[in-house]
């Protein structure tokens, strides 16, 4: 299979449409046909012949579509590749082959066509203006963190008798509620602990338990939102009858170093804010790497005009139509139940497939431009990362990737994306504002 025994030909159809043709040698296609047969040949059993010992011929006679799907499968892909390296072609999609006629003592001809990224000659990417924010780390914002770990092992104990329930509270209730003065499914508790503020009940339930002591009992109205989970409750007008049991209010400990050892394996407090310090930086830097990206893609969008090849746009389109329905079922609804129609999300999403299918294009051209590719290197970092985030193994996580082609491909030119913007970024003149107060 020498490639300077294969001819290629490229076949401009028009707009960003190549045809790539190209003929595989007989030999090949024989020898290809020959060992299909006999493969096939040692897997079934005619009356009239030994096992594996059934003539070519015959295999050929009764299990054309099978050895033909298996000389194909040998053959296509491996000269293909042959084909795009001599050809100097870079598909932006996967190739569609036309009618393969495979026939004995013949070569094989074979047509494939795919769509080119277009010739265009990129926006200056250097210099960009983006936005971004100071990183440092106050006081204010150790204060926050140091609330919130007070939170986490805070202590509770009974408020004083008469204490009227307010924010902050938890307050333990028994409540039972009605529709239409009718009890309904997981509408009723007993015990049930709340703490106020926390926002977990439906929008004014909350709101109505606050100026309450400890024995009293009393309705609380409220309304189902419309996007509730449970279809029979959406919209609808409900009444509570709730019972406060007992009011406790949390009990925060001292920030000295006694509380630092509580909070984690740390000498002294010293030793937690700095600890601190890095992880909130940490997370804002990247937070601010993700927001830049972004405009940084958003903006080489802009600066760039031009129309992408169809298939991308395809294929961001298929990926939005995904996102959707992977969305609707982990919010336990179905596309037909919100009404989802993917022939009009298509065509509504086409001018936003189409930006993102540039961006891709940008994102491939400056690249090729700056000599950019994802190693091994960047691949197992990422691996880490993700298994860092998820709390799994690295090995299990790497596994799963490369056991799809398309999860791989997926990782590298999300990892490429990166590299390129991250370059962009690096090349930017970054005005930095304040950081908001909260």
């Amino acid at each position: 299979m020498a490639t300077a025994q294969l001819e290629v030909e490229v076949i401009d159809k028009g707009g960003l449409t190549r045809d790539i043709a190209f003929q595989v040698p007989a030999e090949a296609v024989n020898t290809a046909l020959h060992d299909a047969c006999d493969s096939i040949a040692r897997s079934i059993r005619i009356p009239g012949f030994r096992a594996g010992k059934i003539p070519r011929k015959v295999v050929l006679g009764r299990y054309r579509g099978q050895v033909v799907g298996e000389v194909l499968q040998r053959l296509v892909p491996d000269y293909y590749r042959q084909a795009l390296a001599r050809a100097d072609v870079s598909p932006v999609c996967e190739p569609r082959f036309g009618d393969l006629d495979v026939q004995e003592g013949q070569p094989l001809k074979v047509v494939a066509t795919v769509e080119v990224e277009p010739d265009i000659e990129l926006a200056p990417y250097d210099g960009l203006e983006l936005g971004g924010v100071d990183l440092e780390v106050t006081d204010e914002d150790l204060r926050v963190a140091h609330r919130s770990l007070q939170e986490s092992v805070a202590t509770l104990e009974p408020c004083e008798e008469g204490h009227p329930a307010d924010t902050g509270d938890q307050v333990e209730i028994d409540f039972e509620g009605r529709v239409d003065d009718v009890p309904f499914e997981g509408g009723k508790a007993e015990g049930y602990a709340l703490t106020l503020g926390d926002g977990r009940f439906i929008p004014g339930f909350e709101e109505q338990i606050k100026g309450h002591a400890a024995g009293d009992a009393f309705d609380v109205t409220v309304t189902f939102p419309d996007d509730y989970h449970a279809e029979a409750l959406k919209g609808k007008a409900a009444t509570f009858a709730v019972k406060i049991n007992a009011i406790r209010r949390p009990v925060l400990p001292e920030v000295d170093d006694a509380f630092a050892s509580q909070v984690g394996d740390f000498a002294d407090l010293a030793a937690l804010d700095a600890t601190l310090k890095d992880e909130i930086r940490s997370k804002r830097e990247a937070d601010q790497r993700r927001i830049q990206r972004r405009e940084a893609l958003s903006k080489l969008i802009e600066a760039n005009a031009f129309d992408p090849p169809e298939s991308l746009v395809e294929e961001e389109l298929d990926e939005m139509l995904q996102a959707t329905q992977r969305m609707l079922m982990m919010q336990g609804q179905t596309p037909e139940q919100v009404g989802f129609d993917p022939a009009k999300a298509r065509e509504e999403g086409r001018v936003e497939a189409a930006a993102q299918a540039r961006g891709r294009v940008i994102v491939s051209r400056i690249a090729k431009a700056e000599g950019l590719q994802v190693t091994e290197a960047d691949v197992s970092a990422e691996i880490a990362r993700l298994a860092r985030e998820y709390g799994r193994a690295e090995d299990e996580i790497r596994q799963r990737i490369f056991a799809d082609p398309a999860e791989v491909d997926r990782l590298t030119t999300h990892l490429l994306r990166n590299r390129v913007l991250d370059l962009v970024i690096e090349r930017a003149k970054v005005t930095v504002a304040p950081r908001s107060a909260g």
